[in-house]
């Protein structure tokens, strides 16, 4: 396959009407089984583009049984069939340029190299007006109606067996130490919040992993959506809270609570979110999410780091972990179960407890 990708390539430039040389480089990848390079073509006959490379499956896929509960997968590959699909619903995902239909091999736009963690490191002042754009987008995404084109979705919900699994992956890599009689207390609360989270009605598209290094900033100021081949449905809240509980960058609780205001005022008026639904409730929703979708990702870093040898994201467990202890705080209702799974919260080698 690592050959192939010349020819593929060539066809593209020459259906484009447009030969000459090309070349790539490799680009800082994902923890999935997929690699990247932006391929740059000689004499600026055309601008550079990204090849994604699909490796052989990798493990983690678990999800997908819990995701799926048996129910028919997509009629093709999950990333070109959403792709297609967001593009034709005005959501700023990179154009498709040329693919091999079975997703081993997609030239695909180039949506440049500033994530919006990255931004907003360098440009602090553009915080106000860039999370503007993100919340907007938020809801344009969960606006769409998809049961047309994209029915195979109904069988690929954030249901209550996938969010008790992602509970299960965190008790298995996230926790050390913890003697039976802890961890029987521990699965008993998951699943008591693994039912209120499941009660959640009328599901829109959730991305699954909203967060700074997946939306991208163009040079003119405009976004651009990544890693979106995950796409499931599920509650409004979870790519929110994605967003404003980011592992790697911290949100302090005023702004917070800002933005959710400002997110259920456009999501109201998109009638994303009933306008029954008072501000309290939809700030227990959020924290809830976050509480699960950190506790989700804790264990996930880990994971990547034991299974598949790769440390990098050990460094943004702490952030996880600071996280879990504000919004146990926020939401009372959080606090028994953030005190029986503290003591035993597992750190990567050589860091203090928070």
């Amino acid at each position: 396959m690592d050959g192939d990708w010349k020819g593929f390539v060539g066809e593209w430039m020459g259906k484009s009407g447009k030969p000459g040389g090309f070349d790539r480089e490799a680009l800082a990848g994902d923890a999935s089984n997929r690699r990247y390079f932006r391929v740059r073509f000689s004499e600026g006959s055309l601008p550079p583009a990204i090849l994604m490379q699909k490796n052989a499956g990798e493990g983690f896929k678990k999800s997908e049984e819990a995701v799926s509960g048996g129910a028919t997968g997509p009629p093709g590959d999950p990333f070109i069939l959403i792709a297609r699909f967001l593009l034709s619903r005005g959501i700023p995902v990179p154009a498709l340029y040329h693919v091999r239909e079975s997703g081993e091999l997609i030239l695909q736009e180039d949506l440049g190299d500033h994530t919006l963690a990255g931004r907003l490191s360098r440009n602090p002042e553009e915080t106000e007006a860039l999370t503007e754009k993100v919340l907007s987008l938020l809801v344009a995404l969960q606006k769409i109606s998809w049961e047309e084109d994209l029915s195979w979705l109904s069988g690929r919900r954030f249901s209550r067996d996938l969010i008790r699994w992602e509970f299960e992956h965190f008790v298995e890599y996230g926790l050390a130490g913890a003697p039976e009689a802890a961890l029987s207390r521990i699965r008993e609360a998951f699943d008591q919040e693994s039912d209120l989270l499941a009660q959640e009605t009328s599901p829109v598209l959730v991305h699954r992993d909203y967060h700074s290094r997946n939306i991208m900033v163009r040079e003119d100021g405009s976004l651009g959506l990544i890693d979106f081949q995950d796409l499931l449905l599920g509650s409004p809240f979870y790519d929110l809270a994605s967003f404003l509980f980011d592992a790697y960058r911290s949100l302090p609780m005023e702004e917070v609570r800002r933005w959710l205001v400002r997110y259920r005022e456009q999501a109201v008026e998109a009638r994303v979110l009933p306008a029954t639904l008072s501000p309290d409730l939809a700030a227990a929703s959020l924290f809830r999410h976050a509480f699960q979708r950190n506790l989700k990702a804790c264990g996930r870093f880990f994971y990547i780091a034991d299974v598949k040898g790769n440390p990098s994201f050990l460094r943004s467990v702490s952030g996880t972990h600071r996280n879990l202890e504000r919004l146990a705080s926020a939401l009372p209702d959080l606090a028994p179960v953030y005190g029986e799974i503290r003591p035993f919260l597992r750190m990567p080698s050589g860091e203090q407890e928070v």
